[in-house]
């Protein structure tokens, strides 16, 4: 019934979205318009630059120039707007340029070539929708820089990314952990929505989003992350594919790639097109197939790590100069292993069959009144299902873990301009309602979870000095559907315990300043404070995860967990020198996390017996990322990252920069790593060498192995060149170049084999 309710609901809030426009305001009104026509050239040679992206930034519309550097923007609202172009290997271009009614404005904008790398740059026709401005991304992985790093998991992607690391029980579920923290404190999010699957909640569950697909991918952190999430003490993720298109593009776009790996002998495909149909109708189609045998490592291959993943979508759209209603549906289809031969793991391993149907409905509107840039209304569902196989010697594979969750999410946002106290901002509210049910070996309760949050974001610039606020409250249910007694855990504290109903609520808030010292530098700071509920797993858990290793138990007594964020960080750019040093700080009360208490559970005795508990913890940590022009066409980049976890005393102040090593140390935070690079590039063509290290990690946390420090070597190169009407793309990478054995910390399978070996991977991308 409230998944029943939910679709009702978003079906005529659309409805009303998009016949609103018809009954408030007269056709004369939507005549005030006008078209924006021009050429994109190379400012010293005066020749077209094709593949340009062009952006308007305060209505949210874009296009990509043709071959020939030509585009065009039609209907856009009279006055004075800013567009920006941008293109690999040239420097961006912002400037204003004024559209006069039922007339068609001509502009020749010109770009510079420039060896740096911009932050968010694209190739073919972008989905603009989801990049707004307010969000203030932080990192932005698009273009050469994303073809480069693509691999066959987002966390994979990310990892060369400052303060990234990656937790994993093999290639498959790897997930991403920033500064150290991960799960449900790093939302990972598609095309800014909850993805509808589990992958927070287990390190052998993977993710339902795939990369081969993806325009751009952003990490957002500070006050614009609370518009997805109470939770953002790491951040927000968001991997944009745009599967509902919102601009109207004047000609057809899309793209083919194909992509191989000699580690696993692997495979894949994607393809995606978008473009109008009639004068207000839009569509886009993607589409990916992935395949991979076991992974080779330098002991040997790593059984049962094989993987085979489909994934589609279709999206449509109604496009006027006053709304949008856009529908889109996903399918993806995972089957992957987890390796098995060690303490509480199946010996022959794990297979994980997983299924998600995910359906989306987008509605934009865009009202006469000056103050509101726009109206959004979300609308998602979900179906996902997830099944774990034990394979016994001789013997058919049976179930041990079964995994069903429908999510239902209705979010509806204001993006307004002056309202409040800043320049713009939003103001939303969003509900969920998740029905989770498990199966197999575990006893954990089939739960229904609901929430609800409203959040307001603004931002104000006072000359060199730019602010962002937001604030943040929501409550949630956590209801099983029926009262179970918590077998495991009633034996263990010798009275009967059950799975109770629990409400959680309460407010998350962030604030931000940057200062522009001078035009190249500039110094910040954030602070957030950050809620989150625990989730139905961490309360009510209660059996053997066989793919996880792991006998799970709840603690149906824990609170809410409450962060507490700070940095400080100060960037520089020039023309020869691009860096920025940052300094966090994150405290967290009642923060969640599964320790391990005995190496044998009471039923299984084979597996080690996991609880969760709730700490007061102290992370600490600092991260640099830099860029230095050398000589001629050569640049040099790199990172640095390192993160201390403590857990530490309820009533202790703890100064800043002091450490004790008395002090409980948390489990599973990454050590001190670091990336450089050496490169040479042009516009069209670049190289180099890197080297990827990392200390030993002897700072673990009680029954946690330590890991040995170490460094890897990779090549890489890309090319590009334009055929008619296509631009093609060539990235060739060569990873682990000496086959060097080494653990990252953050593995659950470092106990019985070492990282990926020696892996020449290829990547062929086709625009048109």
């Amino acid at each position: 019934m409230p998944l029943l309710f939910y679709s009702r609901g978003i079906i005529l809030l659309c409805i009303i979205f998009a016949s609103y426009d018809a009954i408030a305001f007269s056709e004369e009104a939507e005549k005030d318009r006008g078209h924006i026509q021009g050429t994109v050239e190379n400012a010293e040679t005066g020749k077209p630059v094709g593949w340009s992206t062009i952006q308007m930034t305060d209505l949210q519309i874009g296009t990509s120039a043709h071959e020939d550097g030509s585009f065009i923007l039609k209907n856009i609202p009279i006055g004075i707007h800013d567009i920006t172009v941008q293109r690999i290997g040239y420097e961006s271009l912002t400037t204003s340029v004024e559209v006069v009614k039922d007339d068609t404005t001509n502009l020749s904008l010109h770009l510079q070539e420039t060896v740096f790398r911009s932050p968010a740059l694209q190739v073919f026709g972008r989905h603009f929708e989801e990049d707004d401005p307010t969000t203030h991304a932080e990192v932005v992985l698009s273009g050469k820089n994303l073809r480069q790093q693509l691999a066959g998991t987002i966390s994979e992607t990310l990892i060369n990314e400052p303060g990234m690391a990656q937790r994993s029980m093999g290639p498959a579920p790897a997930r991403p952990v920033l500064r150290g923290l991960g799960g449900e404190r790093l939302l990972l999010m598609e095309d800014g929505g909850t993805s509808g699957d589990l992958s927070a909640t287990s390190a052998d569950h993977a993710t339902t989003i795939d990369p081969m697909t993806a325009e751009q991918i952003e990490l957002i952190r500070g006050p614009g992350s609370l518009i997805y999430g109470s939770n953002t003490l790491a951040g927000v993720i968001n991997v944009i594919r745009g599967q509902i298109p919102t601009n109207m593009p004047d000609h057809m776009h899309g793209g083919v790639s194909l992509q191989s790996q000699t580690v696993n002998n692997g495979f894949a495909g994607g393809f995606n097109s978008h473009g109008p149909i009639g004068n207000q109708f839009t569509f886009r189609v993607d589409g990916s197939a992935r395949t991979a045998r076991d992974v080779k490592t330098p002991q040997g291959k790593l059984d049962n790590t094989a993987i085979n993943t489909l994934n589609g979508s279709a999206g449509f759209s109604f496009i006027t100069s006053k709304k949008m209603i856009g529908v889109s549906g996903n399918i993806y289809d995972t089957q992957y292993g987890i390796p098995g031969g060690f303490t509480g793991a199946h010996p022959n391993g794990v297979d994980i069959d997983m299924t998600r149907r995910y359906f989306k409905i987008k509605s934009h509107y865009y009202p006469v009144a000056d103050w509101i840039r726009r109206f959004e209304l979300d609308g998602t569902y979900a179906y996902y299902h997830h099944t774990e196989y034990e394979k016994p010697a001789d013997q058919p594979r049976r179930v041990g873990s079964e995994f069903g969750v429908l999510t239902s999410n209705l979010k509806l946002n204001m993006h307004h301009k002056g309202l409040l106290f800043g320049n713009r901002g939003v103001l939303g509210i969003t509900g969920e309602h998740r029905d989770y049910q498990s199966g197999g070996g575990l006893f954990t309760p089939n739960t229904i979870e609901r929430g609800l949050a409203a959040y307001i974001y603004d931002e104000k610039n006072y000359n060199e000095l730019e602010l962002q606020a937001s604030v943040r409250f929501d409550i949630r249910n956590i209801k099983p559907q029926e009262d179970v007694r918590l077998y495991t855990l009633s034996t263990q504290m010798g009275e009967d315990i059950f799975a109770n109903e629990r409400t959680y609520s309460n407010f998350s808030a962030a604030i931000s300043a940057a200062y522009n010292i001078t035009p190249g530098l500039q110094i910040g700071t954030s602070l957030m404070r950050s809620f989150r509920a625990p989730g139905i797993e961490e309360l009510y858990s209660d059996g053997p995860h066989l793919a996880s290793y792991s006998f799970d138990i709840g603690n149906p007594e824990l609170g809410k967990e409450i962060g507490y964020g700070s940095e400080i960080y100060t960037r520089y750019t020039s023309n020869l020198l691009r860096i920025k040093i940052s300094l966090f700080r994150n405290q967290a009360h009642g923060f969640i996390f599964p320790e391990k208490i005995a190496e044998s559970a009471p039923r299984r005795g084979d597996i080690p017996l996991y609880q969760y508990r709730g700490e007061k913890v102290l992370m600490t940590g600092a991260e640099t990322n830099f860029e230095l022009n050398l000589i001629g066409n050569f640049v040099t980049e790199g990172t640095v990252s390192w993160v201390r976890g403590d857990i530490i005393d309820d009533h202790q102040l703890i100064p800043i920069w002091q450490f004790n090593n008395d002090y409980e140390a948390l489990p599973e935070i990454p050590p001190f790593s670091g990336k450089l690079n050496l490169e040479y590039r042009i516009s069209s063509f670049n190289a180099g060498i890197s080297v990827r290290s990392a200390s030993e990690q002897t700072r673990t946390g009680r029954f946690e192995q330590s890991t040995d420090g170490y460094s890897v070597f990779d090549a890489y190169a890309q090319y590009m060149f334009n055929s008619g009407k296509m631009l093609h793309t060539f990235s060739l990478t060569f990873e682990n170049i000496s086959n060097e054995e080494y653990r990252m910390h953050l593995s659950r399978v470092r106990e019985i084999m070492p990282e990926p070996g020696r892996n020449l991977k290829l990547l062929y991308r086709m625009y048109f």
